[in-house]
């Protein structure tokens, strides 16, 4: 079985998301946006609650994955563009006060950086994409959240 593990803010240490636990990152286009779908029908999310998917790096930069060498695991190198998990696994967090970052006509657009911020410190520890014309998903930012083993 896979490990699980949460993501917490690297500046407060507070949670940001439920325990999750890896899996391959799904294709963009594998998910409906939600314009594409009938009128009443839910939008899935690109991801599945419970899980995460390392965003892989432009081609010729390096991929990390944390080791669990320790409780905390840094997300160090350069090269990670993202950890796309589901919204229903985000937590600890809300939107940013900063109205430019808000931008979408029927959800945010996640086009003009991290639009959700630590609610224990307001360190910026995530984009929500949520329009309707966008894959539904939360890209946690790598520099800003680190990972530590799930105890449950």
């Amino acid at each position: 079985m896979a490990r699980m593990v949460v993501f917490r803010c690297r500046r407060c240490h507070g949670e940001v998301t439920a325990p999750v636990r890896e899996v391959p990152l799904p294709d963009a286009d594998s998910a409906p946006a939600p314009y594409e779908l009938a009128k009443g029908e839910e939008c899935p999310p690109r991801m599945r609650p419970g899980t995460f998917a390392y965003d892989p790096p432009e081609a010729g930069e390096r991929v990390f994955r944390p080791r669990f060498a320790g409780a905390a695991l840094g997300l160090r190198r350069a090269g990670l563009t993202g950890i796309v998990l589901a919204r229903a696994d985000v937590r600890g967090t809300e939107l940013t006060s900063l109205r430019g970052r808000r931008n979408g006509c029927c959800g945010l657009d996640g086009c003009d950086g991290p639009n959700l911020v630590c609610r224990g410190c307001a360190a910026e520890v995530a984009t929500e994409r949520s329009d309707c014309w966008t894959p539904q998903e939360v890209v946690l930012v790598p520099a800003a959240v680190e990972a530590v083993e799930s105890e449950g």
